[in-house]
């Protein structure tokens, strides 16, 4: 496996989801003083262990990270308990080492909590052997032994077995009895060079009118890849769900079933990459490597080179190109069924300065697109795109303002896309567009805030049938968490505030001769405030946003939309968390003095009734809506009853009986006559099965 450093302002997608959901579903616990705990490896292949505070809450463990002599190591840490593991992927050598334990910060800065050296004696073999010292003669078990660095299997899977006791309008036909679970499978093993991992999932559904394949069980989403990481050559390929790690005007960095396959200097001076992906998603086993279809199907190759030096402000060269076919569209196709097909080629520029204080980039891009295909009817467009960047950190080293470190960058960029321009590699790309944009993001202590201003036109070649609108919008951000209050201000808690604003003009530029369209001249705006505090035992919120829209040529109507809302939640102790919230809404119409009321109430709970065997899960939600346009309201009620009868543990299956239920009643009004209740209960057999196996 390829070790990469950190990059500042960026952390894993897993720990930033998590971050997030738990700061909302539990009480957010401050950041007391505790301290880790760190043994020194014996030898040069022993795990590393960082011992963790056995009471540290969830949230502080999603956002610490470790660095191993300045590598980021944290996704290849296992968890034992509450204690980070780190197996080496290769032999430690023989001098001074540095760990770090760090805490990754809401803006994606990092923070070193904790550090430590530690010396590895000898010439860092230890016991670990090299492969020059295998021969014929060495046994083949003793061979395989002393490749073998190290290995791990690891496996979640729930299986329910569900029946349905009662039911009343439910209003779709299923199976009263089904079969269902799902399972997350991950596995991997070093072996001298080489690093191979692989992750898979599957779903199971004996009802196949609801199974997401319309098979009984099959696989999901998997992926598997090796690495190969050599004194000067680094390689390796992947199979399954992901992406190409290229983010260009021409190639996105999108998740899809393919192939590819990298090499490279281990040094970085040049690193090449093929791919072939599917233009579709893909699931289940029927097409393992997602490239059955002949007509949905692009391939591609990329090519990077630092022509100068290696070093982090290194000048870089890349290049890609692909071709394909996906599915067709557009106005005026007689075959519907035809197959759209894509080709181009691209060549960016990186360049940084001062250890990239300030970075540039430059990229161009050439396509070929054909909406219905070679045998349609339809011209092949050919069409350009370009896109500029420049970033820049005031401060080498910020200025420390009132016992806060500051920082601030600016970037500025422009991007012009041609009318027709499109990629079957790139289908997110927004084209016919002249762009020009300014951004800045400021970081001072517990304040951060951003702002970002776009100028855009459309009709960017001319066409003298196309009106000719002008797009100037601006963005607005800022957010400031307080430190835990104490003394006076003790009840206070923990509170913070935020604010996003939003500015935008749309108008015409040039209006074609005998144009018979509308004109173009409205205003958006929008503005949100809120705020809150977290304490030892509750937490609440409280927001507000008013935006406005305003059509000076009275096409559409001038609106306004007020939206509150309001959540609270409480642990009232380990064995009962309560949640709630509401959204009160007034939309107004002003061109014929309509309103609209809505109002949204929830409430949520999760009880353990016996302590490891009883527990409860409840959830209500009250929809009302009245004013212009009524609708029905509604009742919606969800609750689960579970107990277990054998806890799950690391190998050994759990057991557990649950009931399960589920209503909604409408009540009609003026505007809607629909009066009905429906419901339907369950009784469910769950097993859930965690195994974990490692070398």
């Amino acid at each position: 496996m390829r070790l990469k450093k950190r990059k500042k302002n960026r952390y894993g997608l897993g720990t930033l989801i998590a971050a997030i959901v738990l700061s909302f579903l539990c009480v957010q616990s401050s950041l007391a003083d505790w301290t880790a705990d760190f043994t020194p490896p014996e030898t040069s292949d022993a795990k590393i262990r960082i011992n963790l505070p056995d009471d540290l809450d969830v949230i502080t463990l999603t956002q610490l990270g470790v660095e191993l002599d300045g590598i980021d190591i944290t996704s290849l840490l296992s968890l034992d308990g509450v204690d980070f593991i780190y197996k080496p992927l290769q032999t430690l050598e023989g001098n001074e080492h540095t760990l770090k334990l760090v805490m990754l910060n809401p803006d994606g800065s990092s923070e070193v909590r904790q550090q430590w050296t530690f010396t590895i004696v000898g010439d860092g073999s230890g016991s670990a052997s090299n492969l020059s010292d295998l021969n014929e003669t060495t046994p083949e078990i003793e061979m395989a032994e002393r490749l073998l660095r190290s290995a791990y299997f690891r496996a979640d899977t729930l299986t329910e077995f569900s029946r349905r006791v009662v039911q009343q309008n439910i209003g779709h036909a299923t199976n009263r009895s089904t079969l269902s679970g799902s399972g997350d499978v991950n596995s991997g093993f070093a072996a001298g060079k080489w690093t191979v991992d692989g992750h898979a999932n599957y779903l199971m559904q004996s009802d196949v009118d609801f199974a997401q394949t319309e098979r009984t069980i099959d696989l999901g989403e998997y992926d598997i890849n090796a690495d190969y990481q050599g004194d000067t050559l680094y390689g390796g390929f992947s199979l399954g769900h992901h992406d190409t790690g290229l983010e260009t005007l021409l190639v996105s960095d999108f998740y899809r079933r393919g192939v590819s396959a990298r090499i490279g200097t281990s040094d970085s001076r040049v690193e090449a990459q093929g791919f072939a992906f599917g233009t579709e998603s893909v699931s289940g086993a029927a097409d393992m490597a997602g490239l059955n279809s002949t007509e949905n199907r692009l391939k591609g190759v990329s090519l990077s080179v630092k022509p100068f030096a290696t070093d982090v402000d290194a000048l870089k060269l890349t290049g890609t190109y692909y071709d394909g076919l996906g599915e067709g569209s557009g106005i005026g196709l007689s075959d519907l069924d035809s197959s759209a097909s894509g080709s181009g080629w691209g060549i960016g520029v990186e360049k940084s300065f001062g250890h990239q204080r300030t970075r540039l980039k430059a990229q161009y891009a050439h396509a070929l697109f054909d909406q219905d295909g070679d045998n349609g009817d339809a011209p092949k467009d050919s069409s350009d795109a370009i896109s500029l960047l420049i970033e820049h950190r005031l401060f080498d080293e910020g200025p420390v303002i009132g016992d806060d470190l500051l920082n601030i960058d600016v970037g500025f960029g422009y991007d012009r896309v041609d009318t027709f321009f499109e990629s079957l590699a790139n289908p997110g790309m927004i084209s016919d567009r002249d762009a020009y944009t300014a951004f800045s993001n400021l970081y001072w202590g517990a304040l951060s805030a951003n702002i970002y201003a776009l100028h855009e036109t459309n009709n960017v070649d001319g066409l003298a049938n196309v009106p000719t609108d002008r797009l100037k919008s601006i963005d607005f951000g800022m957010n400031y968490s307080f430190d835990q209050q104490s003394g006076f201000t003790e009840w206070l808690g923990t509170p913070y505030l935020y604010m996003n604003s939003y500015l935008a003009s749309l108008g015409r530029v040039k209006t074609p001769n005998g144009y018979e369209g509308g004109d173009t001249d409205n205003l958006s705006s929008s503005i949100t405030l809120g705020g809150g505090s977290n304490y030892d035992e509750w937490y609440w919120s409280l927001s507000h946003s008013y935006s406005r829209f305003d059509d000076y040529t009275n096409i559409s109507s001038d609106t306004v939309n007020n939206l509150t809302g309001l959540d609270v939640g409480w642990s009232v102790s380990d064995r009962l968390q309560l949640n709630g919230g509401t959204q009160f809404g007034v939309f107004e119409d002003l061109d014929t003095n309509k309103n609209s009321f809505s109002t949204n109430l929830y409430l949520g709970a999760t009880a353990e009734l016996v302590p490891e065997k009883v527990e409860l899960n409840f959830d209500y939600n009250l929809n009302l809506a009245s004013g212009s346009g009524d609708s029905s309201d509604s009742h919606i009620v969800n609750s689960e009853v579970e107990w277990t009868f054998l806890r799950p543990r690391t190998n050994r299956p759990g057991l557990a009986l649950a009931l399960r239920g589920s209503m909604e009643e409408f009540n009609g009004n003026a505007d809607s006559a629909q009066n009905e209740t429906e419901y339907q209960a369950y009784m469910v057999l769950r097993v859930k099965a965690p195994f974990s196996l490692s070398y």
